[in-house]
This record gives C-alpha cells, structure tokens and sequence, in this order.
C-alpha cells in the first residue's frame, strides 16, 4: 500500500520539530544525594526542572542553587535530602527531617533540651562524645529524676534514669559491701519521690575453726556481729574481744571453741542399806527380802578442757557416781503366837526365840574389889547371882523373864560394855560360876511388848 504524499510530508516536518526541539534543550547536571545524573530541558528555572523530574521536595531539603535560579546549559544541580529521625522524649515520639548528623542539634531542631544528667540513647545506645559521621535513625532522650540519699549519714542528691535501685547506685558509681543495708531492697523500683538509704557495714575479720573470714557488718557489737555472720557460741564457747565490746573497722574478731571431758579414773564399790520392815502378817521373825540390794559405783573424775582442740587444763571434781546403790529392803515378821515348851525345869510358855551369843560372868570378873559397895550390884540393884543375866536393853527390856537351855530361867538386870546386839551374859555367884561360850537360844517368856516396841534384827534370830 502507498503512503499518501500528505501523511509523508507531516512525519518529516515532525521529525524536523522534534529534531530542532531537542537541539534546543538546556544540558543540567543534577547530584542527589551524592548521586550524579544529566538532564535536559526546556524548564527556565530549576525549581520548574525539578517539578519537570518529579523530585518531592521537604522544608529541610536543601537545593543548590535555588530553586528560582534561571536554566543554563551545563548547570549543576546540587540536591542535599534531609534525613528522617525518630524523636522521643517526656512520653512522646515524632519524626522530623534534618540535615545534621549530630544528635544533640537534632534535638535542638526538635525544641527538645536535655538536662545535664538526662540520659540520650541513640539508636539504643548512649551518646557518644565524638562525632557522628551517619545520620541517627532514632534518639531517646531518658529524663533524669532527683533522689535524695542518705549514705551512713551523709546526705547528698541522686540523678538517675533508672528503674531500679540497684541501678541507680551503680550508674552513680555507688558501691555496695557485704552487710550494707540498703532501703528500699535494690531491685525495688523508683520513681519520682523516691529516696535511698544505706547503713554502711565496716570490714572485720573472724577467726573461728581453723578459718580466717574477712567479712563486714553493720552489727554494732561484737555479738552482733557474730550473729549476723551466723556464727553462734555454743556452750562454753567465747569470744575475744567479749561479746559486749563495740564493733570498729577491721576489728579482729576470736571465736574460742571451747569443750569439756570428764575422764573416769578409779572406781568404788558403795555398799547398799539393809532395810528392814516389820510385817505384822507373818509370823515373827521369819524374813522375805522384797528388793535385793545393789552397790554403787562411785569413780574419781578428772575434767579436760581443751580450747580450740588443745587441752589448755586438767582438773580433779568431786567423785561422781556411776551408779547408785540400790537399798536391800527385807520384812520381817512381828506376828507373835504364844508357844509352850517342855523343859528339865519345867513346861514354859514363850513368844519368841533369839539365837545369841553367850558368855557368862560372875562378881568377881566385874572389876571391883570385894570390900567395894558396888561389888556384884547389878545395873538395877540386884545382887548378882544365877538367874540374873546381862542383856543390850535396846534387844531385850531390863526386867524381861527368859529361859536359857542348860541354864534355866533368867530375868535380864544387867547392863555391860560388851553386851551389845543379840549377846547375853549370863550371872552367877563366886561360889557357882560356870563359864559360858558360843551361841544358845534364849526364849523370850510374856507378856508380849507392844508391836512398835518389837525389835527387828537384821539376820536370823532364832
């Protein structure tokens, strides 16, 4: 098909315009952001080659030259974008464009000023003191608050921005020892209106087991101070310096384990009591041993104290017993039955028979010469002759009838030095002595003595 001579003629005059057009066209460089591009145009100013390119502009933005500088061929176009920051501070956040790279005139752009212990965070990090070279994405800004604090004492103002206690003290470069106190606890939290107190403890050293603690306290005594490492005294136990004495720094402190040994040396034998009872429900003199007796043991004791583990003393206590003796009780019999007897001299009738030791004695074996007043006197004035005889009256009652085999009735009158327990010595005058030895039973004739007045007898009487 043959294009029409008409439609060819306006394509080369287009062409011809277009051409002249572009020959026309002003060259411009233009650096945005360091980044370097040419441009033509027809535009007489640059603010209108910008609105030709479709560059946006911000108030921050800085163009060079201005954007109502006239168009020239070969003209540069300088392009400087300000950067976008994230700004916070007192509970709120913004975004803001800037040119700078410096936090602190950022925040200046911002109205925003911070005080001298405020803490800036720059992309969640402290601020530092040198420059910075790349532009801050985010800046923080931590208001401090004033606490007061009361060191031990001394009184002064805290800034922080922390949360905590414990973070506060260390942002201040506030040291904290073993036994401080501090109120509030170091993790409680702050806030404004806050304050901190600290009760400083002091350095001591505690020598105790064989060990060497240095440690601190806030205790004000030495006793306190031991309690509040726990270390206790127990039983003899002490301290040096005495518990009572008041703490001062690097006091030396002395815990004296101290303890005791009782060492048994030789031991006796403690003899046992016999005890007798009266029981009226058997018959007399019969015997029952209700407890059987045991010795004691008494020892001698030597008590070591050792302090430390070293015996430092020995000393002798009074004998300590081992084992106690334990009393032998035996009852014996009061119930009496009148028993009769047939006898070379006769029947008689008794209550009791107790087996004694016999002798015999005359006037003349008394001691006393015969031209003497009291020569052959009995204890209750008799004259002395058969049929009297010398008892222990504490056994036998002066003026008791008794029948002694071999020897025949007998009243007891007399009294003598050797006549003690169940020993009788029987009477005779000079003319009819016989003499007397061993042991024989004498029988105890009524009437019967009152059951309180009957005599018990620790062995076998009859």
């Amino acid at each position: 098909m043959l294009t029409h001579p008409l439609v060819l003629l306006l394509i080369l005059l287009a062409a011809l315009l277009g051409g002249i057009y572009l020959a026309t066209a002003q060259t411009v460089t233009i650096n945005l952001n360091g980044t370097t591009f040419e441009a033509r145009t027809h535009q007489s100013t640059v603010g209108g080659l910008l609105d030709e390119l479709s560059v946006s502009l911000e108030t921050q933005d800085v163009v060079s030259p201005p954007g109502d500088s006239p168009i020239r061929n070969g003209l540069t176009v300088t392009i400087q974008k300000a950067h976008p920051v994230i700004v916070e501070a007192d509970g709120q956040q913004r975004r803001i464009f800037t040119q700078s790279n410096q936090p602190r005139e950022i925040l200046a752009q911002a109205g925003i000023t911070p005080g001298a212990h405020d803490l800036i965070r720059v992309d969640n990090a402290d601020l530092k003191a040198e420059p910075y070279t790349t532009p801050p994405k985010h800046i923080l800004v931590l208001r401090a608050y004033a606490i007061p604090l009361d060191d031990n004492g001394a009184e002064s103002t805290l800034y922080s921005v922390h949360r905590t206690v414990g973070e506060a003290l260390h942002d201040a470069g506030i040291m904290l020892y073993l036994g401080d106190s501090v109120s509030p606890d170091p993790g409680a939290a702050l806030a404004e209106g806050s304050q901190i107190t600290i009760r400083r403890s002091v350095p001591v050293t505690i020598l105790v087991d064989g060990r060497t603690l240095a440690t601190r306290t806030h205790g004000q005594t030495v006793n306190a101070a031991l309690a509040e490492a726990g270390l206790g005294l127990v039983g003899l136990d002490y301290v040096i310096p005495n518990g009572d004495t008041p703490i001062s720094p690097n006091m030396t402190l002395r815990v004296v384990r101290v303890s005791e040994e009782d060492l048994i040396g030789q031991q006796m034998v403690l003899d046992f009591k016999h005890i007798l009872k009266a029981d009226p429900a058997q018959p007399i003199d019969t015997r029952q041993v209700i407890q059987a007796g045991k010795p004691g043991i008494v020892a001698q004791v030597t008590r070591i104290r050792r302090e430390d583990g070293v015996e430092v003393s020995r000393s002798p206590i009074e004998n300590v017993v081992i084992q106690a003796a334990q009393d032998e009780i035996v009852a014996v019999g009061t119930q009496v039955t009148i028993k009769a007897l047939d006898t070379p001299d006769g029947p008689i009738q008794y209550w009791r028979v107790l087996k004694m030791r016999v002798a015999s004695y005359k006037p003349s074996s008394t001691g006393k010469s015969a031209d003497d007043p009291q020569y052959g006197l009995t204890a209750t004035g008799q004259k002395l002759r058969k049929g009297l005889a010398a008892v222990d009256p504490s056994v036998i009652p002066l003026g008791t009838q008794m029948y002694v085999p071999g020897y025949g009735l007998a009243m007891a009158a007399d009294v003598g030095g050797g006549v003690q327990g169940l020993v009788i010595d029987l009477g005779y005058s000079d003319d009819d002595y016989q003499e007397w030895s061993g042991t024989v039973d004498v029988y105890l004739l009524p009437p019967v003595p009152p059951q309180d007045q009957i005599r018990l007898f620790p062995e076998e009487a009859h």
